[in-house]
């Protein structure tokens, strides 16, 4: 996907937008260091969605930590689905990517 032309900004913003709508709480960095959504555009790849999670593994379950993560990644994905966008999953699972 070639972003090039400059429409990968207007495309955050209104992943950002549709996030913040559904409820989500879309952190204000590209990154953020202690959890939380973030939201970037990549211009080789497109929109990237990633939740991480400052607590780490639940107390030692590793388990309970792929399930938490995996609840939020599918009602990420569902919310930018409906919305039309089309989506696919980065770095084994940990990120979304919106390509248009």
């Amino acid at each position: 996907m070639d972003f090039a032309r400059g429409d990968g900004t207007d495309l955050e913003l209104t992943v950002r937008q549709e996030l913040t709508d559904a409820g989500f709480n879309v952190e204000p960095s590209v990154l953020p260091i202690d959890g939380g959504l973030g939201v970037r555009f990549d211009p080789a790849r497109g929109v990237v969605v990633a939740w991480s999670w400052a607590g780490g593994e639940a107390a030692g379950h590793p388990v309970a930590d792929e399930t938490i993560r995996s609840v939020v990644l599918l009602a990420l994905r569902t919310v930018l689905a409906r919305a039309g966008h089309r989506i696919r999953e980065d770095q084994a699972g940990l990120e979304l990517v919106v390509m248009s």
